[in-house]
């Protein structure tokens, strides 16, 4: 650090960096060449304009790791307002510019390039250009009058001089174009946030909110129209909207300026007071502005209001809504390189549609702005989302910006400002509004596959645990030549009760039918069970095409049987239709595994996941009728506090119905049988004769 003594007034003047070669003194502004160990004054510089910013010569922070100093600045004043360039020294002696717009933060520094640049006339708000074998998209023109330099600086700077610039992003880097000299000088950069530049040493909070006070006092007027009383919050504000005649002023220094009388038919009451403060993400804002814009498409007008917030960290942010729906939203420093119109692309991790397109354009005004806003002022807006965001890109002559909004409950934002009164009622459903059936869906969804689960484990210990097993397996002959017949089958032995039999008439009947009256009877006390089925099996062609009807095998369930020794008596009628004799395999299976009762536990389960998936999809629907390229749907989602109702419900009856069903299953599975099954008749009876005759007969 190299010191001298101003040549006007004797204060000290400090050089920290070796490539800064002209600092403005501290004590009485005036302009200092540094010439070896003097220094030369040449002439005072200009007064700087009031603004928000926190940071200050000697301010410091870091970034990407790396220390740095706050050691000059330049003031600079454009249509959106002011802006500050800080200039910067690295602990490595390396000195850049720390860019801060609307509570955006650059960092860059100057950077040499070979090509040829573009004439700035040439220029347009997203024209692509290339520079160092990168491709940029040029987002902003402006021209900037220089207000004033402090501290520091590695050139001369001269107030009231015009600069033109542009700014040009790609993918996460940063460019300024400044034409202010042949050939232009280039700056690149990548942005940051207020808090990952980890500023210290800035202006105290209490000293600058006295500072701001003051401020605010001293510029307070009167309408130069309706001589209504104005206050300006901020010196980053550009114009201010009188609330009584609707006229809006220009705010240049200590003076006011009426830009315009909004033609406006009527006066609009925010619904948010302007002068409200409130906590958004952790962040302390307060309302200043109001508009209301409108958009027009197939011959309708929707309107919508924006609310400006300020912080005086973290500079700007907007509050909008539309029929009772709002989001909170930001402008985004590293917004994607996307082609206008196109349909989707990924951002962040995240999916985003194209949901609407057109001009909107500024119909009401009041309260203060940083920029000079006015009635009729309109740009093309582009909104694309992926719930809860939206990603919104604006492009005027000059500039194309983007912003990112999140999705804000009216409950949260009632508790975030204290406002104690109804929350606008919300109509349909919002571009990004969250589904609020896509939890329940996946909570329904949850829930099947425990429930599904459950039934899979019943099933399994059916199978496992609770084995079948075959006891009989016998073949037999149906003849043709005996009209009615009657055939006995072997022995079997049942050691215990068994929840269930089943008997099953394995044949190779073909083209004829044949009715079957199966009798198990117990061989020592002669009870019986009885039941009757038939069996039909029809097939041929028919003009040319083969058919077949019936089937060839059949079986029945008896139910509860006591342990004992069982044989079957088959009682048959043979059709006439064909005199061929048929083969019958009969099997008897105890405690048979039903599958039927499981493949009908999961469909019936999984009636909710579709009911809820169905419904979920609705409110898509319903979401994307209202966009300009979504296709129209119905509205079967309903209201979205309706549809949260409704999924809450889903679920508790999808539990409570979810349980009665596996508990059915399971007892279904205990006794053995299905819907599907031909039971015999439960009455039993005790057949004449002994058991030991019936079977020898």
């Amino acid at each position: 650090m190299k010191t001298a003594s101003c040549p006007s007034c004797g204060a000290p003047v400090s050089f920290q960096s070796a490539a800064s070669v002209y600092a403005v003194c501290a004590f009485c502004r005036s302009t200092l060449l540094r010439d070896g160990e003097d220094l030369k004054n040449l002439g005072r510089m200009a007064e700087l304009m009031d603004d928000p910013t926190l940071i200050q010569i000697g301010s410091e922070g870091t970034f990407r790791g790396k220390h740095f100093g706050v050691i000059g600045r330049i003031q600079l004043k454009h249509a959106s307002g002011l802006w500050n360039e800080w200039h910067i020294l690295f602990d490595d002696a390396r000195s850049a510019w720390l860019s801060e717009a609307g509570g955006e933060f650059v960092l860059s520094s100057q950077t040499p390039v070979d090509e040829t640049l573009p004439a700035f006339d040439a220029l347009q708000p997203e024209m692509p250009v290339s520079i160092g074998g990168r491709s940029f998209t040029v987002t902003d023109l402006e021209t900037a009058r220089c207000i004033a330099g402090q501290g520091e600086l590695p050139f001369k700077v001269e107030a009231g001089y015009d600069v033109n610039t542009a700014d040009l992003r790609g993918n996460d880097r940063f460019v300024t174009i400044d034409y202010s000299e042949a050939p232009p000088l280039v700056f690149v950069g990548y942005p940051a946030t207020f808090d990952e530049l980890k500023l210290v040493n800035l202006k105290d909070t209490a000293t600058a909110g006295a500072a701001q006070a003051a401020t605010v006092k001293a510029r307070a007027f009167n309408c130069p129209h309706c001589a209504a009383p104005l206050t300006v919050h901020s010196g980053a504000i550009e114009s201010i909207a009188c609330e009584s005649c609707g006229s809006i002023i220009g705010i240049d220094n200590e003076n006011v300026q009426l830009l315009s009388r909004a033609a406006q038919s009527m006066r609009f009451q925010p619904w948010l007071p302007l002068g409200s403060k409130g906590k958004l993400q952790g962040i302390d804002w307060e309302a200043i502005g109001f508009l209301r814009r409108s958009t027009r498409s197939d011959g309708i007008d929707y309107t919508w209001s924006e609310y400006l917030l300020f912080n005086a960290e973290q500079g700007f942010a907007w509050l909008t809504e539309y029929q009772g729906h709002w989001n909170f939203a930001r402008t985004l420093s590293n917004p994607p390189m996307v082609g206008r119109g196109q349909a989707s692309f990924l951002f962040k991790g995240s999916d985003f549609k194209l949901f609407s397109s057109g001009k909107a354009e500024v119909t009401y005004v009041v309260g203060e702005f940083h920029w000079r806003v006015a009635v009729g002022e309109s740009c093309l807006v582009e909104d694309y989302v992926s719930p809860p965001l939206m990603l919104s890109r604006e492009v005027s002559d000059k500039e194309v910006s983007w912003s990112q909004g999140e999705y804000l409950e009216p409950e949260a934002l009632c508790a975030a400002f204290k406002i104690t009164k109804s929350p606008l009622a919300r109509t349909g459903v919002y571009a990004n509004q969250p589904n609020p059936l896509a939890e329940r869906h996946r909570g329904v969804c949850r829930l099947f596959w425990k429930l599904a689960l459950a039934a899979t484990l019943v099933q399994l210990a059916f199978v496992f645990i609770f084995a079948s097993r075959l006891v009989l397996k016998q073949s037999l002959v149906l003849s043709p030549y005996d009209a009615e017949a009657t055939l006995t089958t072997q022995e079997f032995a049942l050691k215990s009760r068994a929840r269930a039999l089943r008997v099953r008439h394995n044949t190779d009947i073909d083209n004829n039918w044949v009715d079957i009256t199966s009798t198990l009877v117990e061989k020592q006390t002669g009870e019986a069970y009885q039941g009757a089925q038939e069996v039909s099996y029809y097939r041929g062609v028919d003009s040319g095409e083969s058919w077949s009807e019936g089937n060839k095998d059949d079986d029945i369930v008896f139910k509860d049987i006591p342990p004992g020794t069982y044989y079957l008596t088959i009682e048959y009628e043979l059709g006439k239709d064909r005199r061929n004799a048929v083969s019958d395999t009969v099997e008897v299976v105890r405690n048979p595994v039903v599958w039927s009762n499981y493949v009908l536990a999961m469909i019936f389960l999984a009636l909710f996941p579709l009911f809820s998936r169905w419904r979920r999809n609705a409110f898509e629907s319903q979401r994307w009728s209202e966009s300009d390229f979504g296709n129209e749907g119905g509205s079967a989602g309903g209201d979205s506090d309706d549809g949260r109702r409704l999924g809450r419900l889903m679920i508790k009856t999808n539990f409570v119905i979810g349980l009665l069903a596996l508990a059915f299953f399971a007892n279904a599975q205990f006794q053995g049988w299905s819907l599907f099954d031909r039971f015999a008749s439960t009455q039993t009876s005790r057949l004449s004769g002994s058991g030991s005759r019936l079977y020898h007969k």
